[in-house]
């Protein structure tokens, strides 16, 4: 219905905007039969983006929530899917329980279970038994202080607790040693899943520089939940994103001279269109800024100036962000760095 209403929309304004009768029909044919198509009832885990023009007809599956939205102009609307621009193509989880750890390769919305590299146990259990527990052996001490004594008190060297948190640690420092050498994407960014517990120790014992400070916890079970652990997983990498291009930018900030430094909307459009424009970063709430010098900057229609400098930016090999309002710089909706 949502589709349907969008067509019938987009209609109107090819023809507010005089584009010619049979080119417009020509145009949202597409569109239309996808509008019929029963498959399209049966839902997705994520949003979608469709892009048509009189070349392409082409649609992306989001990983992060969309507004409905509808644009017709020159340019696709590409401002608004600046994360799914940049996310990793291939990352990893590591779903972690004191019965076994497993190990998921993701890419897009496909996830695949990987053996642990060779050598390194699938249990706990199966570890210890290469290395017998300390809690196994016993210490013993004279009871009362006479020379001789027969009876004995028997120890162990440590709480129950205590032992098996240290041989859990020493498990994980193997498995996260076995990643990080053997792994093919070495890369690749590495996200915990399980109870509190263990990915506390894990995160305390490894020296894997793209594993996430942050984790989906809980107990799973896999693979019936493997949908529902990538769903959690993309929003930790999009948070981890948005820090790091929030520090980025207030060190490019202090760095950069000011002559690199724009928060002018039109002037980082001009640049953009020079192929000045090195990052570009957008205010995530920032309404639509409307241009209307079409020739000026050779485009098509009623453009969103925000979105238009995020399409020549990349296209001119930059890249381009968004941030939350809270996050831009003195109140900016726009910051371009130049090359030069």
């Amino acid at each position: 219905m949502l589709l349907s209403s969008y067509i019938q929309e987009a209609a109107k304004e090819l023809a507010e905007l005089r584009f010619g009768k049979s080119e417009g029909s020509n145009l949202l044919k597409p569109l239309e039969r996808m509008a019929k198509d029963p498959t399209l009832l049966s839902g997705s885990h994520g949003g979608r983006a469709i892009f048509r023009s009189p070349s392409v007809f082409a649609q992306f599956f989001l990983t992060q929530p969309a507004c409905p939205s509808l644009n017709v102009g020159g340019s696709f609307a590409v401002r608004k899917l600046a994360a799914e621009l940049i996310r990793p193509p291939v990352f990893h989880i590591l779903v972690l329980s004191k019965a076994n750890v497993v190990l998921l390769r993701c890419a897009g919305f496909h996830t695949q279970p990987v053996k642990l590299p060779q050598g390194v146990p699938d249990t706990l259990v199966e570890a210890l038994a290469l290395e017998p527990p300390d809690h196994d052996l016993e210490g013993r001490s004279a009871a009362g202080s006479a020379p001789g004594a027969l009876h004995r008190i028997r120890f162990g060297t440590g709480s129950g607790r205590e032992k098996e948190q240290a041989h859990l640690a020493g498990y994980y420092r193997l498995v996260d040693r076995a990643l990080q050498t053997r792994l093919r994407e070495p890369e690749a960014p590495l996200i915990l899943a399980g109870v509190e517990e263990d990915t506390a120790i894990y995160l305390h014992v490894s020296a894997c520089r793209e594993i996430s400070r942050k984790c989906i916890t809980g107990g799973f079970d896999i693979p019936r939940e493997q949908a529902a652990i990538l769903r959690q997983a993309y929003s930790i990498l999009h948070a981890d994103s948005l820090e790091r291009q929030y520090k980025r930018l207030l060190t490019m900030k202090e760095r950069i001279t000011p002559s690199r430094w724009s928060t002018d909307p039109v002037a980082i459009l001009r640049a953009a269109f020079d192929g000045r424009v090195d990052e570009l970063y957008l205010d995530e709430a920032a309404e639509r800024v409307d241009m209307y010098e079409r020739g000026a900057f050779r485009s098509w229609g009623r453009e969103d100036l925000l979105n238009l400098a995020a399409v020549q930016t990349i296209a001119h090999h930059g890249k381009c962000y968004q941030l939350p309002t809270e996050m831009m710089p003195d109140g900016s909706v726009a910051v371009g760095i130049m090359r030069f």
